[in-house]
């Protein structure tokens, strides 16, 4: 019989199916999975005090730490990373043809306080040398939700400016990707592929053609897988039972543990070399690129939270150790 009772929401990722359809399961909890296909949504709902646990923005949860408002806190598990120079698109009529022409140009997005956002920001800075103060940096809206916060309180402390993208649907993507067509920004950064790229529209191209080459060397120059998303719990309930944490730390680790034996013995995955492909994946990585557990991910975090303070995210340094139950600083799978 199950001690006590906890909510959580996720995606469903290879990594977590098997907590999905319920193949590994925390001892002593009873766990009532609530699948997420939308990451807004999911977000938000941990945010309004729905579930027990969720998947977060690793962005809000930086920007609430800092403004000492978080009543959620974070497991060292994160079950979404991706790389971002693929997500990176330009208009033609700028007269870009390489990523350091970024450089003073107009950039729009659809978030300030968006995880991904962060990471693209950060690593034209750091790789490209485009410049916060010189570069126009547009946002449509600044939460995954509503919110009664408004961009004119974000401060940087690079030099840049919060500037917004004039607002033409209910749809932050949309609005974005509409304002490159129409030369309101000359550049835009999202975490979908624009629909006017699929459909042949030769005012959207890739800054990135061979992003998959260009994001391994990143990789293999910086060390960083970057972390999208983090495993977190409402404070009270860690208060209510301290060893949850460490429960679903386990959980988590248990189910991909589980997804990798899958994928590398079922022979019927929708790909025609996939044994090809972990091995290229391999070659890059050397190891597993989704290990948990903060201390193998500090690095990765630490970067990640001085690109926050210099983007204005967050109104002050935030420490990696801030973000994370202390009884997980130590754990390793």
């Amino acid at each position: 019989m199950a001690d006590y009772t906890v909510s959580l929401a996720c995606r469903n990722y290879d990594r977590t199916q098997p907590i999905i359809r319920g193949l590994a399961q925390p001892d002593g909890v009873d766990l009532r999975v609530i699948e997420q296909v939308s990451t807004p949504a999911m977000f938000e709902g941990m945010f309004r005090g729905e579930y027990d646990a969720s998947e977060m923005s690793l962005a809000e949860l930086a920007y609430y730490t800092a403004k000492g408002q978080a009543d959620f806190i974070g497991v060292p598990v994160f079950p979404s990373r991706m790389f971002r120079h693929g997500f990176l698109f330009f208009n033609p009529a700028s007269g870009i043809s390489a990523p350091e022409e970024l450089d003073g140009k107009r950039l729009g997005f659809p978030r300030l306080v968006q995880t991904a956002i962060v990471w693209m920001r950060g690593m034209l800075v750091d790789e490209y040398g485009v410049s916060p103060a010189r570069t126009q940096w547009h946002y449509a809206s600044l939460h995954h939700w509503e919110s009664e916060e408004t961009p004119e309180e974000i401060e940087a402390h690079d030099g840049s400016r919060v500037l917004r993208i004039q607002r033409r649907s209910g749809d932050e993507n949309q609005d974005v990707e509409l304002a490159l067509l129409e030369g309101e920004v000359d550049a835009l950064g999202s975490t979908r592929v624009p629909a006017a790229l699929a459909s042949g529209d030769r005012r959207v191209r890739r800054i990135f053609d061979d992003y998959r080459a260009v994001e391994a060397d990143y990789y293999r120059k910086t060390g960083l897988f970057p972390i999208m998303h983090v495993l977190t719990v409402r404070k009270a309930v860690v208060d209510q039972h301290p060893d949850l944490p460490e429960k679903l730390f386990r959980l988590f680790a248990e189910s991909k543990d589980m997804a990798n034996r899958w994928l590398r013995s079922d022979p019927s995955l929708g790909l025609a070399w996939k044994n090809r492909y972990i091995e290229e994946e391999q070659e890059v990585f050397g190891g597993d690129p989704w290990v948990y557990g903060l201390k193998a991910n500090h690095a990765t975090v630490d970067r990640f939270l001085s690109y926050c303070y210099d983007q204005g995210v967050s109104q002050r340094r935030v420490e990696p150790k801030e973000l994370f139950v202390p009884s997980t600083w130590d754990l390793t799978e």
